[in-house]
């Protein structure tokens, strides 16, 4: 009896050894994560703006008339635009650079930057995050968090 319960607990020790000792994978990249190598530019003619969406992804999106049809571009947040001067309407020429992601079993276009004119804003991080704006007070300093 008790060679069974010596030989359970070092099969388990070295069991549990062998595991530690496997080096960690390194976690996969997938294919639908924003790549700024993968990006392309789109230059077109603005058909439609909102600046708010009611189905997802949320945030301002943009139809765009280019060469090869109509693309509906994903901005983010429509307020780091208004902070930067940048409105938009039908007719604006604009390009916009950014890449096609899988979504909701389809694909989107996700914009990293638009311009319009001598206007350029950036829409998202080089990982593909979709900027926020951080508040300010009056002289620049950063707002403190909480309830206004």
């Amino acid at each position: 009896m008790r060679l069974r319960i010596v030989t359970l607990l070092v099969g388990t020790a070295l069991g549990a050894a062998s595991g530690f000792s496997q080096q960690q994978t390194p976690p996969a990249v997938h294919q639908n994560d924003y790549s700024a190598s993968r990006e392309t530019t789109l230059q077109g003619k603005v058909l439609e703006y909102s600046d708010t969406s009611v189905t997802a992804p949320i945030g301002a999106h943009v139809k765009l008339q280019t060469a090869s049809g109509v693309v509906d571009v994903h901005l983010g947040n429509a307020r780091i635009m208004a902070a930067n001067h940048l409105a938009l309407a039908a007719g604006d020429a604009v390009t916009v650079t950014g890449e096609n992601v899988a979504f909701d079993g389809g694909t989107m276009f996700a914009a990293r930057s638009i311009q319009k004119g001598g206007v350029s804003v950036i829409l998202r991080s080089k990982n593909g995050i979709p900027l926020l704006l951080t508040p300010r007070t009056a002289n620049g300093q950063v707002a403190p968090a909480g309830a206004r």
